[in-house]
């Protein structure tokens, strides 16, 4: 790694980039399109499905990247979904004596 840097720390800067990016991208089309922001959300996803295709494609065949990564989707997609899942706070339940009561059974 070049000037003593980590490459945790250039995880972190390449994850600060894209947040940034995305951000931006993500505000523009709520702006200019008025969609909801789960839907502009969904094509995020899209477009990340898109651009893992795209570099997925540049790693088979005769011409494949020479960096050795070999794409597999079904292990790849658990990873994207383990990353995004990692990165949403889930609800607390400390004790279900508190719970509200919703029903009976």
């Amino acid at each position: 790694m070049s000037n003593g840097q980590t490459a945790e720390d250039h995880a972190d800067a390449a994850r600060a980039e894209f947040h940034q990016a995305i951000m931006a991208a993500f505000c523009h089309a709520l702006r200019t399109t008025q969609l909801p922001p789960i839907t502009v959300l969904g094509l995020v996803a899209m477009a990340l499905g898109s651009v893992y295709q795209e570099v997925a494609e540049a790693h088979r065949g005769d011409n494949a990247c020479p960096c050795g990564w070999q794409p597999d989707p079904g292990a790849d997609v658990e990873a994207l979904q383990a990353a995004l899942a990692a990165m949403i706070p889930s609800p607390h339940v400390t004790d279900l004596l508190t719970m509200q009561a919703l029903g009976r059974a």
